[in-house]
């Protein structure tokens, strides 16, 4: 037996065996441990010579050792294929690979695991692995770049920052003879290129060629009007975050720069909730101590109008800050953590709606507190210049609100309404030609 390091520092054992090469990480040097590994070698032997199995020559074998004294756990690895095999059949369901939908497919599922072995035994077998390997894996480093460079919706698993950084080490390495630690980082580059190809079907008749590409048939969500409450009653917003979280974990798939953009967006938003809020909070206060003073002007129910503005940014400034402590950090998590997340979090009758509700509280509760705040402003001083002109001027402020959204985003309002006509009219009044077009 001869002992290798791994890069990383993990021991592991190798020898020549008459058909095949064989690796474990138990600890040879323990005669115990030998003696089992031993009796497992010589069980495989019996059961090759017994079935009269052919095992390909360039072949290698793993053992891992069980809880049990009397068994373990193997696979065969064959370099010049470029697959993993075993003695007995098995199946896809056993081996948890996920659905096949093809020989070919399988195939790729079987390179994945392969390149995850050479990825975990690379110091022995550096010479059995063509350095073509390298000049395969710029090309594909390359497109892959390319294709993220110039399009918005890649499957490539890089970023085109991650792949120009990779090819700056690759292209160190272009023409060198291959070494243990080399082959071990372009090991596990094939793995994760051969996943990715896995996951979107490459190669096959219908493969996935756009992130955002649905692949299988999605259920329809149930109990919708759960989704059309909470959309009215917050403003809208748990429907954006439905769209982003679908289109994250589209295919249950999860690309890791998506994720930190939108887990960066979401945490710098729920911020700003708890920021403002807390402004509101202190503007409140200061007003309603100015009240406080002139309480001779002001009646019990209208300091008492206080309490839904008070109850709406509490609530946004609770929830904002349970969502940046519960999410602290999650902006530099890697795509399995934010897979297990998303997996986690999506209902099987709903779909992502809890999250996208709950991710909506702390905004949606802030313009609540808002539109309670200023009803409340409006409601102490009409006491001092009268209800009239207070209703003339809140009737004004709604109109400059919408007017101010309308003009943000045209395209989201219906053009047959009456506050779009009188928007239309505005505008004629105004002499602008182009009012007209809004009644189109």
């Amino acid at each position: 037996w001869n002992s290798y390091p791994h890069p990383e520092g993990q021991l592991y054992f190798h020898r020549k065996h008459p058909n095949y090469d064989v690796v474990t990480e138990a600890n040879i040097r323990r005669q115990e441990i030998e003696n089992r590994v031993t009796g497992c070698l010589k069980f495989i032997d019996d059961t090759i010579l017994q079935g009269q199995i052919i095992v390909p020559p360039s072949s290698e074998l793993f053992i891992e050792l069980d809880e049990s004294p009397s068994s373990c756990a193997y696979y065969f690895v064959n370099h010049d294929a470029r697959r993993i095999f075993w003695l007995e059949q098995t199946s896809t369901e056993l081996l948890d690979v996920g659905t096949i939908v093809s020989d070919s497919h399988l195939d790729t599922a079987l390179e994945r695991l392969y390149w995850v072995h050479v990825e975990f035994f690379p110091m022995h077998m550096y010479a059995q692995v063509s350095p073509q390997v390298v000049d395969d894996l710029i090309g594909v480093m390359s497109h892959g770049a390319a294709d993220r460079l110039t399009s918005r919706s890649s499957t490539f698993p890089y970023t085109a920052e991650k792949c120009s950084q990779l090819l700056q080490l690759l292209s160190l390495q272009r023409g060198r003879t291959l070494d243990g630690h080399t082959l071990c980082f372009v090991a596990r580059l094939w793995g994760a290129i051969e996943n990715q190809r896995f996951m979107t079907y490459y190669g096959q008749e219908h493969a996935q060629l756009d992130r955002l590409q649905i692949m299988t048939p999605e259920e329809d969500m149930d109990h919708q009007w759960v989704k059309t409450i909470a959309n009215s009653v917050l403003w809208g917003i748990p429907d954006k975050y439905f769209f982003e979280l679908h289109e994250l974990f589209a295919n249950e798939q999860v690309f890791v720069d998506q994720w930190q953009t939108f887990m960066t967006a979401c945490i710098s938003e729920w911020h700003t909730a708890v920021v403002w809020v807390r402004a509101f909070q202190i503007t409140a206060v200061n007003f309603n101590s100015c009240a406080t003073i002139l309480s001779c002007l002001l009646s019990r129910a209208s300091l008492s109008s206080a309490l839904p503005s008070i109850l709406s940014a509490s609530g946004s400034l609770a929830t904002g800050s349970i969502l940046l402590l519960k999410h602290h950090g999650l902006e530099d998590a890697t795509a399995s953590f934010a897979a297990r997340y998303l997996r986690a979090a999506k209902s099987r009758s709903i779909g992502m709606l809890p999250s996208a509700i709950v991710f909506s509280l702390p905004k949606g509760l802030c313009l609540w507190s808002i539109v309670f705040m200023v009803a409340h402003f409006l409601l102490l001083a009409s006491h001092v210049v009268g209800g009239l002109a207070m209703f003339g001027g809140a009737c004004f402020l709604i109109l400059l609100v919408w007017a101010a959204l309308y003009a943000t985003s045209p395209d989201e309002y219906d053009h047959s309404s009456i506050l779009s006509q009188i928007l239309c009219r505005w505008h004629s009044i105004q002499g602008d030609p182009e009012g007209t077009g809004l009644l189109v």
